[in-house]
């Protein structure tokens, strides 16, 4: 069936392309570097970052299905404008820590929210047999906006030089997300309550139909199965940044340029690729479903290979081949991409539409979970190992788990 490219599709697609222009993100480990925050500081910010989320992510979910969601992602992306004001403004810890705060609930009311919308858009259009290959053309969307972002952003830093204003220029593509959201058709709002008395009572009805969704041990395995890698693409995404660092040092461009312009031309040009490749990759994630012969063991196997990757890429920086290990830690990005239109597909097979952005919420939840213990660990390991073994250490231990998992059969 060939998927029909009609207005909300287009407004699907451009939502993911504008919120990852986000021209902090391919130097965001280097800013806080540059502010002279510690790799252990770091570790403990984005830690911070997932408690933030966490701590709001299932309430998020339930006022998104009780209250409408087009007004939980409104309030999410004024809450990610409050947060780049703050970064930029501050230069110290717990600045970072304020500005955290309001990033962190711009991300739990927004996890899960949207692609609920597009569950109920599929749902109302009865596509829900192509769900995996539409959430994979809209996420590619998104991937294309962060590979715009990468080649913006170094030429920013080119020419500026600061970090900082990569906040400021992220205004300007969330300001239009917000205008873009605005526009949704109501029908995606969800089944909103109105009167308080109601609210309460439909809160409290919705809070318990999603505690018996989620309770059954098989259901929870559904989640961490989903989620635990992506915590650990996201603990480790930003530590590429230091293999480019390494990288642009050993090989300079032009004696011509400062060091931040050499770095800013392989931050550029890396993520660009990274992020291209990962668009065709969510486009095409519905071929590797049914070449692996379903969606739970097509994620299943696409884990361990993310994990054995990583082992790899940390073993070839701590010989000191930059380059091989950039390519292999790029395709940890490529299997995190392959995975997350099968894993909506997953979750969306399991539960309730009603519930949908609620359970989207806790599965962001537990995201963040395995994403704040990694991003703590590994901040400790890199500060007092490198990052070479900070990288190996933990992919082995998490390969040993998943190999274990799955011949125990838990």
């Amino acid at each position: 069936m060939s998927i029909s490219k009609d207005k909300q599709f287009y407004k699907f697609s451009l939502y993911g392309f504008f919120k990852n222009l986000k021209f902090f993100d391919p130097v965001l480990l280097l800013f806080f570097i540059d502010k002279g925050i510690s790799y252990s500081e770091i570790g403990i910010l984005y830690a911070f970052r997932e408690l933030v989320i966490n701590i709001f992510e299932i309430i998020s979910g339930v006022i998104a299905d009780v209250f409408g969601r087009k007004r939980a992602l409104i309030g999410a992306f004024v809450s990610y404008l409050i947060s780049f004001v703050l970064f930029y403004s501050f230069a110290n810890f717990w600045g970072f820590m304020l500005a955290f705060l309001f990033y962190g609930v711009g991300d739990s009311f927004r996890t899960g929210t949207h692609k609920a919308m597009i569950h109920a858009y599929l749902v109302r259009n009865q596509w829900l047999d192509i769900k995996t290959r539409y959430y994979g053309m809209t996420r590619s969307w998104s991937q294309k906006g962060a590979a715009i972002s990468s080649l913006l952003s170094a030429a920013f830093i080119f020419y500026t030089g600061d970090y900082s204003l990569m906040f400021l220029f992220t205004l300007v593509p969330y300001f239009f997300d917000l205008v873009l959201i605005s526009s949704y058709p109501s029908y995606l709002n969800g089944n909103k309550s109105e009167g308080w008395s109601t609210i309460l009572l439909d809160f409290k009805k919705h809070l318990v139909a999603l505690y018996q969704s989620v309770k059954e041990l098989s259901a929870l395995k559904a989640l961490v199965l989903t989620s635990s890698f992506t915590g650990y693409y996201k603990a480790m995404r930003d530590y590429v940044q230091l293999i480019v660092t390494s990288l642009s040092a050993s090989l300079l461009l032009s004696k011509s340029f400062s060091e931040e312009q050499n770095i800013a031309i392989y931050i550029g040009v890396t993520y660009f690729l990274i992020y291209w490749l990962t668009s065709f990759a969510s486009k095409k994630a519905f071929l590797f479903e049914k070449y692996l012969k379903g969606v739970k063991n097509s994620l299943s196997q696409l884990q361990i290979i993310g994990y054995v990757l990583g082992f790899i890429a940390g073993m070839l920086f701590l010989f000191d081949y930059y380059l091989f290990a950039l390519l292999f830690f790029s395709c940890i990005f490529i299997i995190q991409n392959l995975r997350k239109p099968l894993a909506m597909n997953y979750i969306t097979l399991r539960f309730d539409d009603d519930l949908m952005a609620s359970v989207m919420s806790v599965e962001s939840q537990s995201e963040t979970v395995f994403t704040a213990i990694f991003a703590l660990i590994l901040g400790i390991l890199v500060e007092v190992f490198g990052l070479g073994w900070g990288i190996t250490s933990l992919s082995v231990v998490l390969i040993v788990l998943s190999l274990l998992i799955r011949r125990l059969k838990i």
